[in-house]
């Protein structure tokens, strides 16, 4: 069936069929269940939950005008979970269990005594860890108290629910307990204790700042004082007190911009200074070009002088036109004419040395400006370093000093807030004496049973249908054999008053159910390969206990009711059954014959039906089988019956069974259903093939169809159909099971 579900498309009927096939192992698990946790929950003894609710604020309440030191942060997501973790905390719940002497209580103090396998358990542990440990530590009463806080820490947790309300700032604390009183009281004083443990941690925490605050405002305090003292000696030395570096920074770098104008202007009268001067050294040989110079023929003076020296001129050549150079007022003439021309080249000479002194000036001027100019940058960049060096004195004074008025604020605060008794955290709604118990929860428990139940029973049903690989029904016998099957027999008895009528059911009860499925049988066995010759037929099995003795002998039997001769051979040489089935002696059968012996044919009631039995057991059965008289037999009765029915032994039991299907026109394989393993079948089918053996079909034997009755559905419904429809006699009660048939 396992193989089934993985190998083949899986149908809603293949789980119904293995549900309604095991129903009752189904219903038997379903029983136990329901009938074992019903029972336990009317022995249970009540239990009882109180709950209390308490409030958690995200932060503490402000009651002065100042930021807490120990506040809560609001943005530390993990708050509240810490809180949860807290109250579920086992200091916390050591507290509670001190604080009520739960140690005491019948309640705690029964459940360490209390008889229990577990309880024996652990005593036999302990006792032999005294045996075996020092003297010290069987003495060591701390670990004994420590043991027993822990089992009843561990008791206590067990019992203790913290739920959070989401969307809020509310927790429920419950604890459940036996006694609807103890409960209450351990609720309220879990919660309560949580309060008060929260208020001792901060003040715990708020001693630990102000110690902490007075310590470092001792620390700053010095570090201000050495830090105002480096500051003013820095003043002293360099000549700072009092001054405003912005302000003489201003003046210095009005005084940069002042200097920068004049060496300006200084540069640009140097350039023409020296550019006059220059081309005054260019005409020093030609006085003529000198007197052209600008500076020259702008000067008043020489104006003046070059004015009377044309009058002159033009008077000295009016008058040498009537006079003579010799005459004396030529001469005076001359004469003046030449003091002018001295006295202009005088002036000249006064020019020229005067531009050569302003060119030098110049010069000097620019170079006094630049270095006035680089005197001011020198004093800006020490008056820039002097700054810096202050800056981060003052600065360093300055932070010192505001971080010891921080501490000292911060000091004093706590020194405030440290006697008041403030938390975030409040009991909402203390807890009620329960009235109801919440376990347990009687239906719901049972409807639980059930659903576990159902499908505990369902999972082993499947479970025992995965484990079973024996072939069950038609459908299993061609998929996983892959050879044709015959037909199918259903489960009868054959423990009763007529033993041998029973077993040859096709003769005794010719109309039954059970003679139809032979006769089915012996139908598809000459219309399966009609081109075959299907004379002499071999009936075997796997294992034993089968039912192929019980075929052979039924199936001779419908064979002989068509009106054909029919022989019937006992082969089984080892545990034959043939004379006992139709109540005859072993007399001298097969092995008398093929020792060398005479066989007795013996006769039945059955016309047209004659056997061969076994005779005395031989010692070499597979020898004689193999010998060349069983084929000379063979041959023989071919000649002189219509069909040759013979049993044999199992095939993974002995070798005959292979022996005897190299001298037959067929093998026909009896497979006992729901017992049989699917690997045995076709280990035994696989030594036939590989013998020559043709096997024409297989026999799904002792089939119960009340087990199968999901897939045997139609098949119940035609025979009821068939027998109430026309009215025949037979067997028509439920068949039962095969209970005496052997081989």
């Amino acid at each position: 069936m396992a193989e089934n579900f993985f190998e083949e498309e899986i149908h809603l009927r293949d789980y119904l069929r293995v549900i309604f096939k095991r129903r009752w192992l189904i219903a038997t698990v379903l029983l136990i269940v329901v009938v074992t946790v019903t029972i336990e929950s009317f022995r249970m003894t009540p239990i009882f939950r109180a709950t209390a609710q308490v409030m958690i604020e995200s932060d503490n309440p402000k009651v002065v005008d100042i930021e807490e030191v120990l506040r809560v942060n609001k943005t530390d997501a993990d708050y509240y979970q810490t809180q949860y973790g807290i109250l579920k905390s086992k200091a916390l719940v050591l507290k509670v269990i001190k604080s009520l002497t739960l140690k005491e209580n019948p309640e705690f103090a029964g459940l360490k005594n209390g008889f229990s396998l577990r309880a024996i358990f652990q005593g036999i542990i302990g006792w032999l860890k005294n045996i075996f440990s020092s003297a010290e530590a069987k003495t060591d009463p701390q670990l004994e108290e420590d043991k027993e806080n822990n089992f009843l820490i561990k008791s206590y947790l067990g019992r203790l629910r913290i739920e959070p309300i989401r969307q809020s700032r509310l927790v429920n604390v419950s604890f459940e307990a036996k006694n609807p009183q103890l409960a209450a009281r351990i609720a309220n004083a879990h919660a309560q204790l949580f309060i008060e443990s929260n208020i001792e941690r901060k003040f715990s925490a708020s001693q630990q700042a102000v110690g902490w605050l007075n310590q470092s405002i001792k620390e700053e305090e010095k570090k201000l004082q050495h830090s105002e003292e480096s500051l003013q000696a820095y003043r002293e030395k360099q000549g700072l007190i009092d001054i405003d570096f912005g302000e003489r920074q201003g003046i210095i770098l009005q005084s940069l911009n002042d200097l920068n104008a004049a060496l300006t202007k200084a540069q640009t009268e140097k350039i023409e200074k020296m550019q006059l001067y220059t081309e005054l050294q260019k005409f020093s040989g030609r006085p003529e070009l000198v007197e052209s110079l600008p500076a020259v023929v702008g000067n008043p003076l020489i104006q003046e002088l070059q004015a009377n020296y044309i009058a002159l001129s033009g008077e000295y050549s009016k008058l040498s036109q009537k006079y003579g150079p010799e005459h004396p007022n030529m001469v005076r003439l001359s004469s003046e004419m030449r003091g002018v021309r001295e006295k202009i080249a005088q002036e000249v000479r006064k020019i020229a040395q005067s531009i050569e002194t302003e060119s030098r000036l110049a010069s000097d001027k620019e170079k006094a400006i630049i270095a006035a100019m680089e005197v001011k940058k020198k004093e800006a960049l020490d008056l820039n370093q002097k700054q810096i060096k202050y800056d981060v004195l003052k600065r360093e004074a300055d932070t010192t000093r505001s971080l010891f008025e921080s501490l000292l604020k911060r000091a004093k605060e706590a020194t405030v807030t440290e006697g008041l008794n403030i938390t975030n955290i409040a009991v909402v709604d203390p807890a009620r004496v329960p009235e109801t118990p919440v376990k347990p929860k009687k239906l719901q428990n049972i409807f639980l049973a059930l659903i576990v139940g159902f499908t505990l029973g369902i999972g082993l049903a499947f479970f025992l249908e995965y484990l079973d690989n024996t072939i069950k029904t038609p459908d299993e016998v061609e998929h996983y054999l892959n050879i044709p099957l015959l037909g199918v027999v259903g489960s009868f008895s054959t423990n009763s008053t007529g033993l041998k009528k029973k077993e040859i059911i096709t003769h005794a009860e010719p109309k039954s159910t059970i003679a139809e499925a032979f006769r089915t049988i012996r139908t598809n066995l000459l219309f399966s390969s009609p081109d075959l010759e299907k004379k002499v037929l071999l009936i075997t099995s796997v294992l034993p206990l089968e039912g192929k003795t019980l075929l052979a002998s039924n199936l001779a039997i419908t064979f002989a009711t068509m009106g054909k001769n029919v022989l019937l051979i006992d082969a089984d040489l080892r545990r034959p059954r043939i004379h006992t089935v139709f109540d005859l002696e072993k007399g001298k059968g097969l092995s008398a014959l093929l020792t060398g012996g005479e066989s007795t044919i013996k006769n039945t009631d059955i016309p047209g039906l004659k056997i061969i039995t076994s005779g005395a057991l031989p010692p070499n059965p597979a020898e004689l089988l193999n010998s060349k008289k069983m084929k000379e037999m063979i041959e023989r009765a071919r000649e002189q019956y219509d069909v040759i029915v013979i049993d044999s032994p199992p095939i993974l039991s002995v070798t005959d069974p292979a022996i005897l299907s190299t001298l037959v026109d067929g093998v026909v394989v009896v497979v006992k259903a729901s017992s049989t393993p699917r690997p045995a079948i076709k280990k035994g089918i696989k030594q036939l093939s590989e013998v020559g053996g043709k096997v024409l079909g297989c026999v799904l034997n002792d089939v119960n169809f009340e087990k199968e009755s999901y897939y045997y559905s139609n098949y119940r419904y035609y025979y009821h159909y068939y027998y109430h429809s026309y009215g025949e006699e037979g067997d028509k009660k439920p068949a039962g099971r095969l209970r005496s048939q052997k081989s």
